[in-house]
């Protein structure tokens, strides 16, 4: 591995927990406490996903020897002194990832005293424990918490619920009762809220789980929009699908969607948006979109606007357009992309006037659109 891959590996949230937690059994308090306080911030920072990665990170010998580390040589003692230097549940939650299992037990029995976030996420994680006894340790710290009042942290934990579907130690039934709590009306408010979250993992999880409790109704219409809001593209992209869906999404909701997903920056997403225009019957809409810069939109634009309302001249349109000294960047490149599939060799003259534009995105379409047209005969 080279210097600077080796660099950017030590930055990585996994590997500055690793180096950090190193401070866990020094000797001096003052020094656990920071490295504490880091690994805390380090965790609220991040996905809750980073607590699996971490699991595995724990355990992984090329890992530790890249990073010039040995394994975190943490015995329950050590548990004890860090309480005593008023500990953190990220930190806990750290030792119950170590490789000592009397340590991880320690672990497991101080995260079930504490009810917050960290200390939910964590026990959830042992849940997949390969020490059976530790596992049902977990989960009888878990109980008091399958509650209404503490229904939002089971929410917060929601991608790691999600991803027990795939762990092989951990009981189905208890992964049901954790999904009927975040379904309960009692963490409603904690779904709503995590649409507007940092963690974009735990965006998509509360989405699907709030589209399969109002499917077929007007909130779906909330719950789209929040995820089209997101820079997040494979985000967008689920949002899209479900909004095309009709088993789960009204037509009068993507109908309202419909602008905003015609004006997202990802192709497939403006293709829904497409659908969105044709089942509102918006001809004005579906000829916007035949001018797309992308020729995937511009396709299904043409075949619903001519299957609902009957073809246009698209090259009369992508000449007037181009003639006109008020047209936008975005409506001169769909004209150019335009008369590159019907344009005639008479227009070369006005797709020419565009090889220098000062925007480059017009003049790149304008040189690949005269290209085409120099071919015909």
């Amino acid at each position: 591995m080279t210097a600077n891959l080796r660099e950017l590996r030590r930055r990585t949230p996994v590997a500055r927990i690793l180096l950090r937690a190193v401070d866990l059994v020094h000797r001096r308090p003052a020094t656990v406490r920071s490295a504490a306080a880091d690994i805390e911030a380090i965790l609220a920072s991040c996905s809750v996903t980073l607590v699996p990665a971490l699991d595995r990170a724990f355990r992984d010998a090329g890992l530790h020897r890249d990073l010039g580390l040995a394994f975190l040589d943490l015995r329950p003692v050590d548990l004890e002194r860090l309480e005593r230097c008023g500990t953190t549940s990220g930190a806990l939650g750290i030792a119950s990832l170590v490789r000592d299992g009397h340590a991880r037990e320690a672990a497991v029995r101080r995260l079930a005293a504490r009810v917050d976030r960290q200390s939910t996420a964590f026990l959830i994680n042992r849940l997949n424990d390969y020490v059976g006894p530790i596992g049902g340790l977990a989960w009888a710290g878990l109980q008091p918490r399958l509650t209404a009042r503490h229904a939002a942290l089971v929410v917060h934990c929601l991608p790691l619920v999600e991803r027990m579907r795939d762990w092989v130690r951990t009981g189905v039934s208890q992964r049901k009762a954790l999904v009927e709590l975040v379904r309960s009306l009692a963490a409603r408010p904690a779904l709503w809220d995590s649409l507007r979250d940092r963690d974009l993992v735990l965006v998509r999880a509360a989405g699907l789980v709030l589209a399969d409790l109002y499917r077929g109704q007007p909130e779906l219409r909330e719950i789209l929009a929040a995820a089209l809001a997101r820079r997040d593209a494979p985000l967008r992209l689920w949002a899209a699908r479900l909004a095309v869906d009709p088993a789960v999404t009204p037509s009068t909701v993507l109908q309202e969607l419909a602008p905003v997903l015609a004006a997202d920056r990802n192709p497939a997403v403006r293709v829904a948006g497409v659908r969105g225009f044709a089942a509102a019957g918006d001809r004005e809409g579906l000829v916007r979109a035949t001018f797309d810069s992308m020729g995937l939109v511009r396709h299904h634009a043409r075949i619903l606007l001519a299957s609902g309302f009957g073809p246009i001249d698209y090259r009369e349109r992508a000449l007037a357009s181009l003639a006109d000294p008020e047209s936008p960047r975005p409506a001169l490149v769909g004209a150019l992309a335009n008369l590159s599939e019907f344009g005639r060799r008479p227009d070369i003259p006005a797709v020419t006037a565009f090889i220098r534009d000062p925007r480059t995105s017009v003049a790149r379409e304008a040189a690949r659109t005269l290209e085409l047209l120099e071919r015909l005969p």
